[in-house]
């Protein structure tokens, strides 16, 4: 039996109202991997709220106003590979490092090149939620490139195609 000081640490009294648990928000992660195996990860800073000083791969939560349809918790494709997946990894990646995996939108199959100083005002514009990322890429002249999809905007909304 537990000494007297570590039962009443594992009691619960019953009297504490129970903390409403969030349905946990979809995330998506990318993996790069340079043409010489060297292979990207950020380092999280010690104040991080989630993984401090921890070494990840770019990614994070999914947005609906970012990346278009995220499926519901009870959809069977919520963990499957997507659209909104693929566009959400790609746009935390962009965020996050500044590596924009886009290509120009003239049929050439180009990297989208944007001068530095746009790529950082918009990396914090999109991070704080004034622009959308896949508005901004095709404003610079190009197409986000998941390897899968390619993001129409109409109305405000993203379609796949």
């Amino acid at each position: 039996m537990a000494p007297p000081a570590l039962q009443k640490q594992y009691m619960s009294s019953g009297d504490k109202p129970k903390k409403a648990v969030a349905e946990p928000r979809p995330s998506a992660s990318i993996l790069l991997i340079s043409p010489i195996n060297q292979i990207l990860l950020l380092h999280r800073v010690r104040t991080s709220s989630s993984f401090p000083s921890a070494h990840v791969f770019p990614g994070g939560n999914l947005s609906a106003s970012q990346d278009g349809d995220i499926p519901s918790p009870t959809d069977p494709s919520r963990h499957l590979d997507g659209p909104a997946y693929r566009l959400g990894a790609i746009r935390e990646c962009f965020e996050e490092s500044g590596i924009l995996l886009a290509k120009k939108n003239d049929g050439s199959g180009s990297i989208l090149e944007v001068p530095e100083e746009e790529r950082e005002r918009a990396r914090k514009d999109i991070h704080a939620g004034k622009l959308r990322f896949a508005d901004w890429v095709r404003d610079q002249g190009g197409i986000v490139d998941s390897g899968m999809f390619t993001v129409m905007e109409e109305a405000g909304e993203g379609n796949v195609n």
